[in-house]
């Protein structure tokens, strides 16, 4: 146990891990240039993977780098199922990073105009008067 007050560094909700610089993400074989560079985009916008979810991520970038380059709509369909199933399993959707009650929660915090059922409490009291 520390003597003394708590610093503010103690209080911090985020650990300091969270601010370090992590190691590089490396492909476990090599990328074509659009693949690469799908890849590059998604490790260094999703600071929350690591080195282990390499493999996950070389086929989030091949199918969504096959995806852009299909020819036709069964492969461009197939590809596409392939991306977003590989990117949930990500966490790089944003059905996979946002909980629907945090988002209802949001939608209803962001309505700035009258309540339904304040509409219908003023009809009602307009009623009353008359």
């Amino acid at each position: 146990m520390k003597r003394g007050r708590v610093s503010a560094a103690d209080l911090s909700i985020v650990g300091s891990s969270a601010t370090d610089n992590r190691p590089p993400i490396i492909p476990l074989r090599s990328l074509s240039k659009d693949e690469k560079l799908v890849f590059d985009c998604a490790v260094r916008e999703n600071v929350h993977l690591t080195q282990g979810d390499a493999p996950l991520l070389m086929i989030f970038s091949r199918a969504i780098a096959g995806a852009f380059n299909a020819s036709d709509a069964s492969d461009f369909e197939r590809l596409s199922r392939v991306a977003l199933s590989a990117g949930t399993r990500l966490r790089l959707t944003q059905q996979s990073r946002v909980h629907p009650t945090t988002l209802g929660r949001r939608y209803a915090d962001q309505h700035t105009g009258p309540k339904p059922w304040d509409r219908l409490r003023d009809e009602d009291d307009n009623d009353d008067d008359k």
